[in-house]
């Protein structure tokens, strides 16, 4: 009756939905390799769940790096408003100044018609000597007082005229003086206004960036569990399966297993003989499930075989020696994904990213100097590691091809590639890989001194 068993089959799901005959040692070695299976999926997800856990402590740095980025926006669009304010004051007081000063050129240009009439008549009645005529016909003393009293009457008055026109004129200049200076005010006010804007389009593309990048981590760490629990899910229904199978066929054979006990010893010789055919044929079950795992092993081995082959960056972060020749390689390179890129926090770190122009700061600054044959660290270079590597220069001698960083959302949280005359290249949130000027505007307050010297 043993035998007979030998020749029963069991239908278990194992690798999909196919129904596969299996003996009981072919079952009971295929539920020891789902538990197997099932124990490293439990162990993958421990894992990812320690993954998350990671990830939510990142989340609550990010979101820490938001906040604060908002309340930059917030600060920067408080100093908007009062810039705004103070260019508006400022244009109404230019106005009132503009008004005064017609007012004052009026009075001056009425009395300069004054005064040419009174030239007028002094040159048509002789001059100087009209006024001594006027003293010498006097008829009588009385009248010689008089007619020298109407004479400084008109001489002061004409004083007078001349005073209120130097006063004027004065007045005018000092005015004229004022309103240049208010408006270089208001030019120097719209143009820090314009700073002030600048940042805010940085410091509101740094936001998005990070807020991205946050959901594409919670994202992707939420489907790969789920692959994982329906893993785990698959591989519980079919260990179900094989062991219902197996406690179904092993109910059926209890009966026969009785009756062999109560058997002649002829037939128990044979049972014995039966047994050890029946071992046998586990031993061959062993011998087959060995050979499947060596083959198992093979295929992982020439799969790492595979995955030594691909080139892999060092981590040594050793400078090159290569001179100006290799500075201007790597920016040329760079350079020519100006206008072909967009800004992805923590893009540039795989071929499809590369290949679609999706660069942070660090990875393309890693990138334009791997095409120079520069290496500089990792595939996983940040700004962090970046701002570790080649010689720290003060930022007085920085020279083109350093590594320039700036304070943004945290500290070095911006690097490029200087350029000189203070220009850099760098790949920014805003506009992708550009160049950008350091000494002046959002970039100039963001730069920290950091420099590091890469190639010598």
């Amino acid at each position: 009756m043993n035998r007979k068993f030998l020749s029963l089959t069991a239908a278990a799901v194992i690798a999909g939905s196919a129904f596969v005959p299996l003996s009981k040692a072919n079952a009971e070695t295929a539920v020891k390799s789902i538990q197997n299976e099932e124990s490293a999926v439990k162990e993958s997800i421990s894992g990812k769940q320690n993954e998350i856990a990671k990830i939510a402590e990142n989340a609550k740095q990010l979101q820490s790096d938001m906040e604060k980025i908002s309340a930059k926006i917030r600060q920067t669009n408080q100093k908007i408003s009062e810039k705004t304010q103070e260019v508006s004051e400022t244009k109404d007081e230019v106005a009132s100044l503009n008004e005064k000063m017609k007012e004052t050129q009026k009075r001056i240009e009425e009395r300069n018609n004054v005064l040419a009439r009174r030239a007028r008549d002094i040159q048509q009645k002789g001059g100087a000597d009209s006024y001594l005529n006027v003293l010498l016909e006097s008829s009588s003393l009385s009248d010689f007082v008089s007619r020298a009293q109407a004479l400084t009457t008109f001489v002061q008055a004409d004083r007078a005229i001349l005073k209120a026109q130097e006063k004027d004129n004065k007045t005018l200049n000092t005015a004229k003086a004022e309103v240049e200076k208010k408006l270089q005010k208001v030019q120097s006010d719209l143009a820090e206004l314009e700073e002030l804007k600048e940042a805010n389009k940085y410091q509101l593309a740094d936001q998005k960036s990070l807020e991205a990048a946050l959901k594409e981590q919670k994202q992707a760490a939420a489907a790969e569990l789920a692959k994982l629990k329906d893993k785990e899910a698959s591989l519980n229904a079919q260990e179900k399966a094989v062991l219902a199978e197996l406690e179904s066929k092993e109910t059926e054979t209890a009966p026969s297993a009785t009756a062999a006990k109560s058997s002649a010893p002829q037939e128990s010789k044979q049972d014995d003989s039966a047994s050890t055919g029946t071992s046998t044929g586990r031993d061959d079950s062993n011998g087959e499930t060995a050979a499947h795992t060596q083959k198992e092993k093979t295929k992982s081995g020439s799969r790492a075989k595979h995955v030594a082959r691909v080139p892999s960056f060092s981590d040594d972060g050793s400078a090159s020696n290569n001179g100006s020749g290799t500075v201007e390689k790597a920016i040329s390179a760079g350079s020519a994904l100006i206008g072909h890129t967009s800004y992805k926090m923590g893009g540039g770190r795989t071929k499809s990213d590369i290949a679609n122009g999706l660069f942070d700061c660090s990875s393309f600054v890693h990138w334009a100097y791997a095409q120079a044959g520069v290496n500089l660290g990792g595939s996983g270079a940040n700004t962090d590691t970046l701002a570790g590597l080649g010689q720290a220069v003060s930022a007085s001698h920085m020279k083109r091809g350093d590594l320039v960083f700036f304070n943004t959302y945290k500290y070095n949280g911006h690097v490029g590639i200087y350029l000189g005359g203070g220009k850099f290249l760098d790949c920014n949130s805003s506009d992708g890989v550009s160049i950008d000027t350091m000494s002046s505007g959002y970039w100039k307050q963001c730069f920290n001194g950091v420099v590091r010297r890469v190639v010598k």
